[in-house]
């Protein structure tokens, strides 16, 4: 097989590879930012993707941290010419206890059955500077406080609704000064065009605020437009009245598909504190410390606690109109541009020609797929390379996709790529576009040939005899016999060798680890030969055929460890990770079987401890056990 076609193949597979892990189901885990001060917050994300039965998801240990908000559940999905994209997001902003390096252990999720961990995180807390910062800054403005994300504060001197008059209803007050409510820049828009969507909050009291629900955007692709530890403040007027207004949420939205869809209510539980009027009438300082936070009289305080939610609002989502909708139309929606260039415009046909086509503009640019090439005959495509690089905080979403398509031509010649078209629908106008690039033309020469190796006459099979392709290559005859006699005095002596070192062992006063004596490791040895013979997990497996047995993982950890101490000549009461690993290596096993097992090992250990009902795992983790014992098993240990 040529170079040139060796090259071929494993493109195709790794491109092939490619293309398959786009579709696998991932869970991951992130953390942002990475470094904070003690008093700011940190967003833990767990996201799990492409899967169609997500049972449970479960954080790591946040022991570490006061959980300001969370979790917030956050979905969506696209289904665009058949390929399909969708996510599940759980989102805690947490606030750090103390300062140092936090490390978060891992996230698990349950997908149909089978248990899927996140890699480890870690988060830096800093002292606090003690100019400003964020939370300071906020703290003059927001009704949010402490532990809340959004920093905490009276409202200004221009509103005294925090005074609760003799004979006042609470609820009637709270209902009149403190509103949460959810805006949405249109409610009516085409399937992929962006709207606005913002939960805000007017208040006119002195509260605490918590989000204890917030909305997960079903049926849309989300962007987030404001961080969720950041808050916007403005003064507006609602129903004739000054209000503080705090941004809760702000989201650009893309719908996926037509007909009603509802925007879901936030929740905000707040705690709210209100001066009685007489002690309001009192000194001006019993006020300002108050309006201040600092400790007031606890007879001069009532508090309530409220919850408040905003009303939905529903979209009327329209459908692109089927009138002068292009054939090759895909979904994309907005404005856009395309280029398509080729990255040679001559190559030699063992070498790989590039295309990268550039799409960018601003609309659903996220959602957009490869355009479609029709190639011709002569010329081998690959699966295309996908890079983005967007403004997801422009509305909409501006900025460029860019697709890298490989392919392989086998014969010299002239080619030419085919013409490339994009069609989009404008919003705006309310029409389709359509863009076209124009087929290039390019040459594949022939590649120079690789030298022949080795130097000696190459014999064509057709006019050569057995005896004189052995004569030609009598020299390589020779080096392979002798190579072969030369592994097999190695294999012999480091079998020599193992069965010294079990009696250097047995022998040697000053070894750190424990000696088995000379007749009880004869006995070890032949209960070895017995073991061997037998089922090593007899019933762990009977146990994993039985419904009614909750005993699996007890007997599958006490059968694998009566195993590994029979295999290696161990006694039970030395039997341990170290002793184990220790043995493994003086066998000549390799160091991947070592920690494969140390990791088996730990997580049935896990298991014992962690009680969990009867699944798919088990299955997974016997066969892994047996699979493990059976390669342990391949290799000789030394004989006496």
């Amino acid at each position: 097989m040529t170079g040139f076609l060796k090259k071929m193949i494993l493109l195709r597979f790794f491109a092939g590879a490619v293309f398959i892990a786009r579709a696998q189901v991932k869970f991951t885990a992130s953390i942002s930012p990475a470094q904070i001060s003690q008093n700011e917050y940190a967003v833990l994300r767990l996201e799990v993707q492409n899967a169609d039965n997500v049972e449970q998801i479960i954080p790591p240990s946040l022991k570490d941290f006061t959980v300001v908000s969370g979790p917030n559940q956050e979905s969506g999905m696209s289904n665009v010419n058949g390929v399909v994209k969708q996510y599940l997001a759980l989102s805690y902003i947490l606030k750090p206890k103390h300062m140092g390096t936090i490390n978060l252990g891992a996230s698990t999720a349950k997908i149909s059955g089978k248990t899927f961990k996140s890699g480890r995180l870690k988060l830096s807390v800093k002292k606090s500077s003690g100019g400003s910062n964020q939370a300071g800054n906020m703290a003059s403005v927001s009704p949010f406080s402490t532990p809340d994300p959004y920093a905490a504060a009276g409202p200004t001197e221009d509103f005294d609704d925090y005074i609760l008059k003799k004979g006042e209803s609470l609820q009637a007050k709270v209902t009149r000064n403190m509103q949460l409510k959810l805006h949405a820049n249109k409610t009516s828009c085409y399937v992929g065009e962006p709207i606005i969507a913002t939960y805000k909050l007017y208040t006119r009291l002195k509260s605490e605020s918590k989000l204890s629900k917030t909305p997960s955007f079903n049926g849309f692709s989300v962007i987030d437009l404001q961080r969720p530890d950041e808050t916007e403040y403005a003064r507006e007027k609602l129903n004739g009245m000054e209000f503080n207004v705090y941004t809760i949420r702000k989201a650009q939205l893309y719908p996926l598909q037509d007909g009603l869809v509802e925007l879901e209510s936030a929740t905000l539980d707040n705690r709210i504190q209100f001066l009685k009027g007489d002690a309001a009438a009192g000194p001006q300082q019993h006020m300002n410390g108050f309006l201040d936070g600092f400790a007031v009289s606890p007879d001069a305080v009532v508090t309530e606690m409220v919850s408040l939610s905003n009303k939905p609002v529903t979209i009327t989502v329209k459908p692109l109109p089927t009138a002068g909708k292009p054939d090759g139309f895909k979904g994309a929606v907005g404005k856009f541009n395309m280029t398509a260039t080729l990255e040679k415009n001559s190559f030699a046909n063992n070498e790989t020609g590039k295309l990268i086509v550039t799409i960018s503009g601003s609309g659903n640019l996220q959602l957009l797929t490869a355009p479609e090439v029709t190639w011709p005959a002569g010329i081998e495509p690959f699966e295309p390379e996908e890079k983005e690089e967007l403004e997801q905080m422009t509305v909409p979403v501006s900025g460029k996709k860019i697709f890298t398509f490989s392919f392989a031509v086998d014969s010299p010649g002239n080619y030419q790529v085919p013409a490339i078209d994009l069609s989009y629908f404008d919003p705006a106008l309310a029409a389709y576009k359509e863009i076209n690039i124009p087929a290039q033309q390019f040459i594949v020469t022939k590649g120079l040939p690789r030298p022949a190796y080795p130097a000696h006459p190459i014999v064509s099979k057709q006019s050569a005899g057995f005896s004189k392709v052995i004569f030609y290559n009598r020299g390589w005859v020779v080096a392979g016999i002798a190579l072969v006699m030369f592994c097999g005095i190695i294999v012999w002596l480091k079998k020599e060798r193992k069965t010294s070192l079990v009696l250097q062992k047995v022998a040697s006063p000053e070894s750190s680890e424990t000696v088995v004596p000379r007749e009880e490791q004869v006995n070890l040895y032949q209960e070895n030969i017995n073991f061997n013979l037998q089922n090593p997990l007899g019933k762990s497996g009977d146990c994993l055929k039985n419904s009614d047995c909750t005993q699996f993982y007890s007997l599958l950890y006490g059968e694998m460890k009566d195993w590994l101490g029979s295999k290696f000549l161990l006694r039970k009461e030395d039997l341990n990770l170290k002793t184990i690993s220790q043995a493994m290596d003086r066998a000549g096993i390799e160091n991947d079987v070592v920690l494969q097992l140390q990791e088996l090992l730990q997580e049935i250990e896990w298991q014992l401890y962690t009680p969990s009902e009867r699944g798919e795992e088990m299955a997974v983790i016997f066969s892994r056990s047996q699979a493990l014992l059976q390669s342990i098993n391949s290799y000789e240990t030394a004989t006496l």
